[in-house]
């Protein structure tokens, strides 16, 4: 009988540890961001997992002619002159429920400024809408990512 039961309760925690990396594998990956001032494609982001178990985002490429070649003059303290390319721009982002983050940071190179920072998976994982915001998420603004398919 006890066996049975041990069973059933390591089958649980196998279950809920496969759902949780399901629903990070979800939003890992590549994106392209989109800018929602003039709808234009700006950058390649990926989105992983750090060793805490929290989502980051990381620039791997501007698309941008222009933006290429960038630094983060503006940014604050260790963001300071870095290539854009290769930046860690997102941090801390913990899941809330399925397809949902929030709790972290984000970083607008153009101005240097940070935000907090929360994410949601769209109908059929193909978008993302990502908002920074001061305070409370009223107070912000969103972007619409697309899953980046090469």
């Amino acid at each position: 009988m006890q066996t049975r039961s041990q069973f059933r309760l390591i089958l649980l925690i196998v279950f809920a540890a496969f759902s949780t990396l399901c629903q990070a594998a979800a939003v890992e990956g590549r994106w392209i961001t989109i800018d929602d001032r003039d709808g234009s494609r700006k950058s390649i982001v990926t989105l992983n997992l750090n060793a805490a178990g929290e989502l980051q985002g990381t620039i791997t490429q501007l698309l941008r002619e222009e933006a290429k070649g960038s630094r983060c003059e503006k940014c604050p303290e260790n963001f300071k002159d870095q290539p854009l390319e290769g930046l860690t721009f997102m941090w801390g982002l913990t899941r809330e429920a399925e397809g949902e983050w929030a709790g972290g940071s984000i970083l607008d190179p153009k101005t240097g400024k940070i935000y907090k920072a929360k994410l949601e998976l769209n109908e059929g994982g193909n978008s993302l809408t990502v908002r920074g915001f001061i305070g409370i998420s009223l107070f912000g603004r969103s972007q619409t990512w697309e899953r980046y398919t090469p």
